[in-house]
């Protein structure tokens, strides 16, 4: 009923020409009338729809006032009715639907209509308009021009090629470029130039054999060099033997130590010093110098304490403490040197005369520009008020009818960058491919400062590893040096672990052996300081 009634209100409407319904009538003759009997059409129409048929806003008690009043127009918008004035496409506002379900209740100002623009909502949603979306709320299609410009716009079993190779008018495939050729001999006939079959090609063979290059090198054999090689059983070159791992070939443990005579050579060619070796550069001493009590510098007894610094920081005297001799030289030439190098905490010199140049301080080079009233911050900020400095109303959030998700809930949406929340792979079976980010990469750091072992491979966390006896024996036993006792070593580094279990650690092996190398240390030092002074 309330569709039928709209329809005649709008039927009556669009037959009275220059009427607005609500509005002041032209004259107060029948089209007065009608205005009215339009605007009580308007208002049942409005009240048999309810709450199903909906408005864009609130329905309002004057939409049959008197024809001297001024109302809003009645029309199919107004009411929340579509063109069709179907009932399927019937829509309504956001800020409706909420109040009339109750989840807002305006106590200030029930009856007061909000100032802004609603949310269009259809009061026909369902599920089933939400999911098939391409179909209820169709996208306006590409137009046919700009359709290749687009990057998904390909079509099922379409190949992705270029834009601009799309719609590209391509010759047939019986094409062929250049000029034919309809004159000269062909390519048939050229390999076939001087053929000879049958007896003509006997003959020539046997004028051919008295060549030395036929007999080396005749057609359809391999080139004979006249030597005779013999197979031996064994075959050539020597036997591979036992095969060795890749990563002893890379990092070979057993190889000797350089002799002094390869050191020596290298410490002359390269500059090679083993860690702790004294730098020997072969002078010519005295045999004064190889005394142990020969210390070099001038001794005490020589000068006054302290009259070496002093000659060193008086640089006006001579060595002998006496006034420099005054040497009469040319002055353009002692003003040059004194512009050109200026003294010790002195500025220097502007070569603007002998005051400089006679600006005042807030002088300025250049002239000023008075072309525009642009400054460079002026550039850099720009003129935006505050509405184009706001964000999109469709950042982060989607403003098509049909495909936003309203939800309640406070958690973010999506997949993170850093995969924080998964198992990471392990990285030495991680895919050079996998670009993912799962937040164990090393940082700027560890890049800086790698590991001590990290360029032979082998990283801190092996020294932490706990071993058995036989396999700490074996590392032990290939580091150069002198001999250590590993029994007692084994035993003292077992017991600084609290279980039972007979595994230690290479770092607790060497934590031991630095412990005793300072213990004998610091006995060597406490000997040394034991002994009468030298002096």
């Amino acid at each position: 009923r309330g569709d039928a009634a709209m329809a005649m209100a709008m039927q009556h409407s669009a037959s009275a020409p220059g009427l607005v319904v609500g509005s002041r009538p032209s004259s107060s003759s029948s089209a007065g009338r009608l205005s009215r009997h339009v605007a009580a059409f308007a208002s049942a129409a409005a009240t048999a729809s309810g709450g199903a048929a909906g408005s864009v806003g609130r329905p309002s008690s004057r939409a049959g006032s008197r024809p001297g009043s001024t109302s809003h127009k009645v029309g199919a918008g107004a009411l929340g009715l579509a063109t069709s004035l179907s009932t399927a496409n019937l829509t309504t506002n956001l800020y409706d639907k909420m109040s009339k379900e109750g989840k807002f209740r305006d106590y200030v100002a029930p009856k007061v209509r909000p100032s802004g623009r609603s949310i269009q909502v259809h009061l026909a949603d369902s599920v089933e308009r939400d999911l098939q979306s391409e179909v209820y709320f169709a996208l306006p299609s590409t137009p046919v021009g700009e359709r290749r410009f687009r990057n998904l716009s390909m079509g099922p079993g379409e190949m992705s090629i270029h834009w601009g190779l799309k719609e590209q008018k391509l010759p047939s495939a019986d094409f062929r470029y250049g000029s034919r050729s309809y004159k000269g001999t062909t390519t048939e006939e050229c390999m076939k130039a001087g053929e000879l079959t049958g007896v003509a090609e006997y003959n020539n063979s046997c004028k051919e054999r008295i060549y030395q290059s036929t007999k080396r090198e005749p057609l359809g054999k391999p080139c004979t060099r006249g030597l005779e090689v013999k197979m031996v059983p064994e075959g050539f070159g020597q036997a591979s033997g036992r095969p060795i791992d890749a990563k002893e070939l890379i990092f070979p443990t057993n190889l000797p130590c350089d002799s002094e005579e390869h050191r020596t050579m290298y410490r002359r060619t390269h500059n090679t010093l083993l860690p702790g070796e004294r730098h020997e550069r072969n002078y010519s001493l005295p045999a004064c110098v190889k005394d142990e009590r020969f210390r070099y510098g001038t001794g005490a007894a020589s000068a006054a304490e302290g009259a070496g610094m002093k000659s060193a920081l008086s640089m006006d005297l001579e060595e002998d403490g006496t006034v420099k001799k005054t040497k009469m030289v040319i002055k353009v030439c002692e003003d040059f040197r004194n512009i050109r190098n200026p003294k010790v905490a002195k500025k220097a010199h502007a070569m603007q005369g002998s005051e400089g140049p006679h600006l005042g301080p807030d002088h300025r080079y250049g002239i000023k520009s008075d072309m525009s009233s642009y400054t460079a911050g002026s550039c850099i900020k720009g003129y935006y008020n505050l509405e184009d400095q706001l964000p999109d109303q469709d950042l982060g959030r989607c403003c098509k009818p049909g495909r936003r998700n309203v939800t309640n809930e406070t958690r973010a949406f999506g997949v993170p960058s850093v995969r924080s929340d998964i198992a990471a792979p392990p990285p030495g079976r991680r895919s050079i491919a996998d670009s993912m980010s799962y937040g164990d990469e090393p940082s700027a750091a560890v890049i800086l400062n790698p590991q001590r072992f990290a360029d032979k491979g082998i990283p801190d966390s092996d020294f932490l590893i706990r071993r058995t006896k036989e396999d700490l024996a074996a590392l032990v036993k290939n580091v150069p040096g002198q001999q250590v006792d590993f029994e007692a070593l084994w035993e003292e580094a077992l017991s600084l672990f609290d279980d039972d279990l007979p595994r230690v650690s290479l770092d607790a092996i060497l934590f031991v052996q630095s412990g005793h190398i300072e213990q004998n240390v610091s006995k060597q030092l406490r000997s040394v300081r034991s002994l009468p002074s030298l002096r």
